[in-house]
């Protein structure tokens, strides 16, 4: 008997992680996909596990998480990205939630455990990561900025044990392009938020960060992956605030061009 329990997913282009995703999932009566137009196989491996297909432009996670929150049918949802998957201790700990009636508190938090470069991530600040991702729909809602949109809770909220798996990035590639998308998505919330930066400043932060994860959050004892994920840390702070001061350059100059121009 599947659980009167939605699951919510917005994908675009997921053919490489969507069934994984999806395969776990027989024991909840709904799955709900937002897609925002994909080019690949996501749509057909959604159809195959016969989940709910709706086509919404992309604006901001934000925005579309919500939508799909929107969407689901019975009073309790799990939200997923698609590259993630839940573990087999994580399925039958939600199933025990739900064994004699509805759960008891307004929303559940899971650890998230990453594997990266064949190797599953416990340190640097990569774990246990937690997140609210089981929740009363009339709870819930997405909140925060451009990144890192998070389920804001109404009510009480208690931990869970086992973990979502994540499977972050396919290669080093897609790690550098993922940095690259979030750090113009990070200094634009920072510029909007009237946040100013400089070369010095960028630097530090990138700084801060390697040392913060690889060091005070114990990433050395993740071996080599601990040393390159900090290595990452810093290339991402540091071009999210770079790229902050490059927008402030480029408003300063725009400032001053119309304050030149010839009335």
């Amino acid at each position: 008997m599947r659980l009167p329990l939605s699951v919510c997913i917005i994908t675009l282009n997921e053919e490489d992680n969507l069934e994984r995703c999806l395969k776990p999932l027989d024991f909840v009566s709904e799955v709900v996909i937002v897609d925002s137009g994909s080019k690949d196989a996501t749509v057909s491996i959604a159809k195959k596990y016969k989940a709910k297909i709706h086509k919404r432009k992309f604006d901001d996670y934000v925005s579309q998480k919500n939508f799909a929150l929107s969407l689901v049918k019975n009073e309790w949802v799990l939200t997923l990205d698609a590259d993630e998957e839940v573990s087999p201790d994580l399925k039958q700990e939600i199933i025990n939630l739900f064994k004699n009636d509805l759960p008891k508190s307004d929303g559940y938090s899971t650890p998230r455990l990453t594997w990266y470069l064949g190797k599953w991530i416990r340190h640097g600040g990569w774990y246990p990561n937690r997140r609210i991702r089981l929740f009363q729909k009339q709870k819930g809602r997405f909140g925060g900025g451009l990144v890192h949109e998070t389920v804001q809770l109404s009510g009480t909220c208690e931990k869970l044990n086992a973990p979502i798996y994540h499977y972050s990035y396919k290669n080093i590639g897609d790690h550098i392009s993922y940095i690259n998308r979030y750090s113009d998505l990070g200094a634009q919330e920072k510029y909007r938020a009237g946040k100013t930066s400089g070369l010095f400043h960028a630097f530090m932060e990138g700084f801060y960060k390697a040392f913060w994860m690889y060091t005070i959050r114990f990433g050395f004892l993740d071996g080599k992956q601990g040393f390159i994920l900090a290595i990452f840390g810093f290339y991402y702070n540091f071009l999210k605030y770079i790229k902050l001061y490059e927008l402030n350059l480029k408003s300063s100059k725009k400032s001053n061009s119309t304050q030149s121009a010839p009335k």
